[in-house]
């Protein structure tokens, strides 16, 4: 199913485009996003995170990218999921991608 289906999107200079595990997001957040889909998919194949700890941290990691499909993304929201998220940079294999995202995302945290 289609998150944004039935909402009319129109180009208005600012698009809306799709990054790799289909979530949509404001050009300008392009990269933003794409840092998350690397850290989501490495956060999945780890064995250094509980598989409980992996389903909380794909939502935080899913309502950040939700965030970015907006022209104004919600600050709260995205500093409340990274908060989460941004601990993974003590685990081994994904502290450079943590740092990856948190750069891209200081302006909106």
């Amino acid at each position: 199913m289609d998150k944004f289906k039935g909402i009319k999107i129109e180009a208005t200079g600012q698009n809306i485009i799709t990054v790799g595990d289909g979530n949509q997001v404001n050009a300008k957040y392009q990269d933003a996003a794409g840092a998350l889909v690397d850290l989501k998919q490495a956060l999945l194949e780890s064995n250094s995170i509980t598989e409980t700890q992996k389903l909380d941290l794909v939502a935080d990691i899913d309502s950040i990218q939700s965030q970015l499909a907006k022209v104004r993304p919600n600050r709260t929201v995205i500093h409340g999921a990274w908060e989460a998220v941004k601990k993974l940079d003590t685990v081994l294999g994904l502290a450079d991608k943590v740092s990856k995202v948190a750069a891209l995302l200081a302006p909106l945290v």
